[in-house]
C-alpha cells in the first residue's frame, strides 16, 4: 500500500471537511424548511385620539331667592316642569338636615318594601351572584379611585342589592319589618321638629343644577355660531366670577348643549361635520358620551375650533364645565396579527398561512390598522358560512416564521 505524503493526508482532511460541512448544510436546511414558528390570532382592538381641553356651554339660566338654608329637592341633572319644586329654603339649619334625612328614610322605606315582596327561590347554583357581587365591588372601586363621589351611593345600593339577591336565592329569609319601624318613627319625629320652609319654583322646563360655578355667561348660548378661537381661548382661561348667596342653582333650557374645544388642525383633519364621535374624559367621574360634531373652523395658523353638540344629561354631565378629554378619532377592533406573517400569495392576495391539522392554509387579511410592528385585521365575511373560511379567524394559529410556505403544503 503506498504510503501517504503529508500533502495527501491534507488533502484528504480538507475534502473530507468540506464533504462534512456540506452534509451539516443540507440537514441544517431540510430542518429548516420544516420549521415553523407560529402565533394565535386574538382580539385586539387600537385607538387613534386627540386630547384637548373641553369648555361646556349650556343654555342656563340662574334660579335666584332670598332664603337660607337652601337644600335641593331633585338631584343635578334631572328633567324638571316649570310647576316643580327644585328646592326647600329653611330658616334653620337643622330643619334643612332633617330633610335630607327623611329623604333617605323615604328611599330606605320603598327598598325595604320591594325586599319583604322578594319570594325565596332555592338555587343551586349561585356562581351568578357572585359574579354580580364583584363586578359591583369592583365599579365601587374604580369610582372611588377616580373621584367619582356622585355615584357612590347608587353603586353601595347596587352592591347591596346583589348581596340580598344571592340571600334569598339561597333560601335565607330577611325580616326588615323591625328596621322599617325604627325609620317610620325616625321619620316622624323629624317631621314634627321640623320648621316651616319656602318651596323654590323652577320656572320654568329644563334641567335642574343646584348652585352656581361661576362660568355662565363666559360664552353665549345663542352665539355658537360666531364663537370664535379667540373666543374659546379666552374661555379656557377664564376665571370663574363670584357666585352671590341668593344664586341657588341653574335652569338649563332646550334640548341640546355643546362642548367646544381647540385642536391642531394636522390632527383633526378628517373630521366631518355631522359625525358622531365618543369623548373620553380621563380625569373626571363623567362616563364617556357620544357627541356630534356641529361645526369646523380652522384658521391660517393652523389652530381649529370644534364644537360638538349632545343631549345626554345625567349628574355628571351637569357638574362637566371646564375639563381634559380624548376625542376618539378611530377606533378599530379585530384580530391582532405580527406584520412577518403577513405576505402575498401568487395571485397577489395579502393573508397568512395558517396552520389547519398538519397542513397550511392561506387565509386573507383585510387591514383596518397597522404599526410597524403588528396589524389589526378583520373577516369581513365572518357572519357568511360559505365566505368565512376565506379569511383569518379569531384563534387561528398563523405561521410567523418558516420556509418555502404554500397553500395546501403538508407539515412534518
Amino acid at each position: 500500500m503506498k504510503q501517504l505524503t503529508l500533502p495527501n493526508i491534507v488533502a484528504i482532511a480538507v475534502v473530507a471537511f468540506l464533504a462534512l460541512l456540506f452534509i451539516i448544510g443540507q440537514l441544517y436546511v431540510r430542518n429548516a424548511e420544516n420549521t415553523i414558528t407560529t402565533e394565535i390570532a386574538l382580539a385586539d382592538s387600537a385607538v387613534k385620539d386627540v386630547s384637548v381641553d373641553m369648555f361646556a356651554v349650556r343654555d342656563e339660566k340662574i334660579i335666584s331667592s332670598n332664603g337660607i338654608n337652601v337644600v335641593s329637592a331633585v338631584k343635578d341633572g334631572c328633567r324638571v316642569s316649570s310647576s316643580d319644586t327644585v328646592a326647600y329654603s329653611f330658616a334653620d339649619s337643622t330643619s334643612a338636615g332633617n330633610i335630607i334625612r327623611m329623604d333617605e328614610i323615604n328611599e330606605l322605606l320603598d327598598y325595604y318594601g320591594t325586599l319583604m315582596n322578594k319570594s325565596a327561590i332555592v338555587a343551586g347554583n349561585t356562581q351568578v351572584y357572585d359574579d354580580e357581587i364583584f363586578n359591583d365591588l369592583n365599579s365601587f372601586s374604580s369610582m372611588i379611585s377616580k373621584g367619582n363621589f356622585l355615584s357612590l351611593s347608587d353603586e353601595q345600593s347596587a352592591i347591596r342589592d346583589a348581596i340580598t339577591s344571592k340571600q334569598t336565592a339561597t333560601g335565607v329569609e330577611i325580616d326588615v319589618t323591625d328596621s322599617i319601624t325604627a325609620l317610620r318613627n325616625e321619620y316622624a319625629q323629624l317631621k314634627a321638629s321640623t320648621g316651616r320652609y319656602t318651596e323654590i319654583k323652577s320656572g320654568g322646563t329644563g334641567y335642574y343644577i343646584s348652585g352656581t360655578d361661576g362660568y355662565e355667561g363666559v360664552l353665549d348660548y345663542k352665539d355658537v355660531d360666531k364663537w370664535t378661537i379667540e373666543d374659546v381661548e379666552k374661555a379656557l382661561d377664564a376665571t370663574p366670577s363670584v357666585t352671590v348667596s341668593t344664586q341657588v342653582g341653574r335652569l338649563v333650557h332646550g334640548y341640546y348643549w355643546y362642548l367646544v374645544c381647540i385642536a391642531d388642525t394636522a390632527d383633526v383633519m378628517n373630521l366631518k361635520e355631522g359625525s358622531k364621535k365618543t369623548i373620553v374624559f380621563p380625569d373626571s367621574s363623567v362616563d364617556d358620551i357620544t357627541a356630534q360634531v356641529y361645526s369646523i373652523r380652522s384658521d391660517p395658523s393652523g389652530k381649529t375650533l370644534l364644537v360638538f353638540r349632545c343631549n345626554l344629561m345625567n349628574e355628571e354631565l351637569a357638574a362637566l364645565r371646564c375639563d381634559n378629554a380624548k376625542i376618539i378619532l378611530e377606533n378599530h377592533e379585530g384580530y391582532r396579527v405580527d406584520n412577518r406573517a403577513i405576505r402575498v400569495n401568487e395571485d397577489n392576495e395579502t393573508g397568512v398561512y395558517v396552520v389547519t391539522g398538519s397542513v397550511m392554509k392561506f387565509k386573507k387579511v383585510n387591514i383596518v390598522y397597522s404599526t410597524d410592528d403588528y396589524s389589526i385585521v378583520t373577516n369581513p365575511y365572518r357572519d357568511d358560512v360559505t365566505m368565512r373560511g376565506k379569511y383569518i379567524n379569531l384563534y387561528d394559529e398563523y405561521i410567523i416564521e418558516g420556509m418555502d410556505l404554500s397553500d395546501g403544503k403538508l407539515i412534518d
